[in-house]
């Protein structure tokens, strides 16, 4: 993945290239003048023959270069070795981690006295991190010719932090489920809804029609707007089950490297795909 950041830049200042020559080009054609209508235009000739094996001639160039990611990204796997801090934190909250390489969705469950816990978020929750590109030193040229810098790329080693939209859903029997969307920023967790649901199942699914249904149960009240007491004790409910900030620095951590897992399987079908 770091290789593919650092072409990011190059990358964007090759797309606005292209963009200006297709600018450019689309001026030229609108300044031809337009064809008689009986001017008689060339036959255009069609090829019938079948492409051996692949599509296109970059296939080669491109299965080369995915070989090379591919080898570099397992590298750096075998190195890092698994993370002491998925064990770490599975012994210390209870929490089982429940994922599949190949998904983004991953839930973590837990026993608690008489309830069920399931705390559910998303590899893609990654994407809310600042774009890198932005952050790359960018110069411009002052009125004297000199380059001036205005933008800095931010040090590799500066720790990424970026919110988190999860759930977090509580099942005993003989009560509704209490189903409760979060969302976690520097630490802090807001609460965004709390709703109840007739079934765990109901509460957990990620199937279309599942989704669909929660979103018209009614959402709840504002949170900010109940008593300081009601609030507290909502908090004070969610920390004793483990449901905190060190969870969100967890779950924060846990993207970072499932993410990278999965990076890696991409590259493994993409050349899959080009190499058929």
């Amino acid at each position: 993945m770091n290789s593919v950041i650092r072409q990011l830049a190059s990358t964007a200042s090759r797309v606005a290239l292209s963009t200006s020559r297709c600018r450019v080009a689309a001026g030229t054609l609108r300044s031809l003048p337009r064809l008689a209508a009986n001017v008689a235009l060339p036959a255009r000739s069609l090829s019938t023959s079948t492409p051996v094996r692949g599509n296109g001639s970059i296939d080669s160039d491109l299965s080369h270069t995915l070989q090379e990611e591919i080898e570099y990204e397992s590298k750096q796997a075998a190195e890092e070795g698994e993370p002491e801090f998925i064990q770490a934190f599975a012994e210390k909250t209870g929490f089982k981690l429940k994922t599949k390489l190949g998904e983004s969705k991953v839930a973590m469950t837990k026993q608690y006295g008489t309830e069920s816990i399931t705390v559910s978020f998303d590899v893609s929750e990654i994407l809310n991190i600042d774009d890198p590109i932005a952050d790359i030193s960018v110069y411009r040229e002052s009125e004297q010719g000199d380059a001036v810098k205005e933008a800095e790329k931010k040090s590799e080693d500066t720790p990424e932090d970026f919110p988190i939209f999860f759930t977090a859903t509580f099942a005993k029997p003989g009560a509704p489920v209490l189903h409760m969307e979060l969302e976690s920023e520097d630490g802090v967790i807001g609460i965004d809804h709390m709703k109840f649901l007739p079934t765990e199942e109901a509460a957990t699914s990620v199937s279309l029609e599942k989704d669909w249904a929660r979103k018209q149960v009614y959402c709840g009240p504002i949170f900010g707007q109940l008593s300081d007491d009601l609030k507290d004790n909502v908090d004070q409910f969610l920390a004793e089950r483990s449901i905190d900030t060190a969870l969100t620095l967890f779950m924060q951590d846990f993207i970072e490297y499932k993410e990278q897992g999965e990076y890696l399987n991409w590259l493994k079908k993409f050349k899959s795909f080009i190499d058929a």
